[in-house]
């Protein structure tokens, strides 16, 4: 028994890293790479994410992560080939940079 229960947590501490890499779910505010509005994101549990943008039609998909890298998978962010990562820091606060046919976006909690 003692031995199942080592294991149990073994394989939980190998584990762990991979679960805090999932994008944290949230409202972003996204601007493009000349720093202009883009829209906001709105990432759900699951990679389930809705986009309101001006620049792209409004929609809703899903994204995928391996690591702190983020593809779209479906809906309006993968019609524009979206990909990238984020970086999130010692005070949970979590800053996405993608790359898109329409150039780069940076994403982030709004401020204040």
């Amino acid at each position: 028994m003692k031995w199942l229960v080592s294991l149990m947590l073994s394989f939980l501490a190998l584990t762990a890293p991979a679960l805090a890499q999932f994008p944290p779910p949230g409202i972003y505010v996204c601007i493009d790479g000349h720093g202009a509005a883009f829209g906001t994101l709105s990432l759900f549990v699951a990679g389930d994410y809705d986009i309101a943008s001006e620049a792209i039609p409004r929609g809703q998909g899903q994204v995928t992560s391996s690591g702190s890298h983020v593809t779209a998978q479906s809906g309006p962010l993968a019609d524009i080939g979206l990909t990238g990562h984020f970086v999130t820091d010692d005070y949970g606060d979590t800053v996405f940079d993608f790359e898109t046919s329409m150039g780069a976006l940076k994403c982030a909690l709004p401020q204040g």
